[in-house]
């Protein structure tokens, strides 16, 4: 039963994301969810109390779904950053597999882009699950990327300079994913395939090497 229960539930979640991902909250009705989800009216109160549980609910599951990608980015940094001291080529290699990695990551076709829809949307018009996603995804990521771009501008983590350059990596990371049909319009590309990716992982890292003041990046020869 406890199976079927969790089965219902995270059906729900899986569902009402990409709705309110893509529409504002007041236009999505518990009607339309639960239709959806192929479950009974009575299930989102059953599980989630209301509307706005299961919209929280949502929130707390993608939170935890990129748990991985906040712990892994927080060991690797610890390790590194203390191994690297002071030498910018060892800095920049950290910031080579910070973007490779982000981009990998964001841009597979395994991440749901809802997720990321949907949080920007929480960030234009910001309900009670702002704070939600702010401390438990948003505000570790800038920390802990504030750290080294701190360490490599030489100024402190907390310096509206260091918050502003690393909230720019990381929008200029995820927007690749965000705005993926753009991209491909511009460049004339039918698809989003692996050597695409190669491009703009090559063409990001520069860019980002740039604004740190890294040197320029060499990308390795893609083997085809």
């Amino acid at each position: 039963m406890d199976t079927e229960k969790n089965t219902a539930a995270t059906r729900m979640i899986e569902t009402a994301g990409p709705l309110f991902a893509d529409q504002p909250f007041d236009a999505v009705s518990t009607r339309q969810i639960a239709k959806a989800a192929g479950v009974n009216l009575s299930a989102i109160s059953y599980h989630f109390e209301n509307k706005e549980g299961l919209y929280r609910a949502i929130f707390e599951k993608i939170i935890e779904d990129l748990k991985p990608i906040r712990v892994g980015f927080g060991l690797y940094l610890s390790t590194k950053m203390q191994a690297a001291g002071d030498d910018r080529q060892a800095l920049a290699e950290i910031v080579i597999k910070f973007v490779n990695d982000l981009l990998d990551s964001v841009m597979s076709p395994e991440n749901p882009r809802w997720r990321m829809r949907l949080i920007i949307r929480e960030m234009q018009a910001p309900t009670d699950c702002f704070d939600l996603v702010l401390e438990g995804h948003i505000n570790v990521m800038h920390d802990l990327l504030g750290m080294l771009v701190a360490k490599i501008l030489k100024e402190p983590a907390a310096s509206p300079s260091v918050k502003l350059t690393t909230h720019s990596i990381l929008i200029m990371c995820l927007q690749y994913a965000l705005n993926e049909p753009l991209i491909t319009a511009r460049l004339g590309w039918k698809k989003m395939g692996a050597s695409e990716t190669h491009i703009i992982k090559s063409s990001l890292t520069t860019m980002v090497l740039r604004i740190l003041e890294l040197g320029e990046y060499i990308p390795q020869t893609r083997v085809r």
